[in-house]
């Protein structure tokens, strides 16, 4: 998807999100697949998601530093009918020497997408690092 123009990029992460609607592993498929976004240097402010774009906007930008593709991932499931309700929370935490961040998503509580590039973990992972939400969603977008 990441290497189609406009419109394209769309429908296919459209086609994309609907596989995910029967698959079996649709939380390590959506890892995977961002995995692959082209990445950039900080831009999303993430101590203001009202400026944060929306999940049309985010794709056709096709600018993705690690929270925007924490984003991507967020959306990707929320505009599932199998991931609607499903409550999915952006988490950042923050290296020891305070210059870098992690952003990461809990989905359900249970797993973390985006701790560990391209793979999904369990929730035990963070028992020993400090997170703090920014963001969180239940229910529709």
């Amino acid at each position: 998807m990441f290497d189609l123009h406009g419109n394209d990029r769309l429908t296919e992460w459209k086609k994309f999100r609907d596989s995910l609607e029967n698959s079996l592993d649709p939380l390590e498929q959506t890892a995977r697949y961002w995995a692959k976004a082209p990445f950039v240097n900080h831009f999303l402010n993430p101590e203001d998601p009202k400026s944060w774009p929306d999940p049309w906007h985010l794709v056709l930008d096709n600018k993705f530093d690690n929270l925007a593709i924490c984003l991507g991932m967020l959306y990707t499931l929320k505009l599932t009918d199998r991931f609607i309700d499903t409550k999915c929370e952006i988490h950042m935490s923050m290296s020891s020497n305070a210059h870098h961040r992690d952003y990461f998503l809990i989905v359900d509580k249970q797993n973390i997408l985006n701790l560990e590039y391209s793979r999904v973990v369990d929730i035990s992972h963070l028992n020993s690092i400090q997170t703090r939400e920014l963001w969180s969603v239940t229910g529709s977008l």
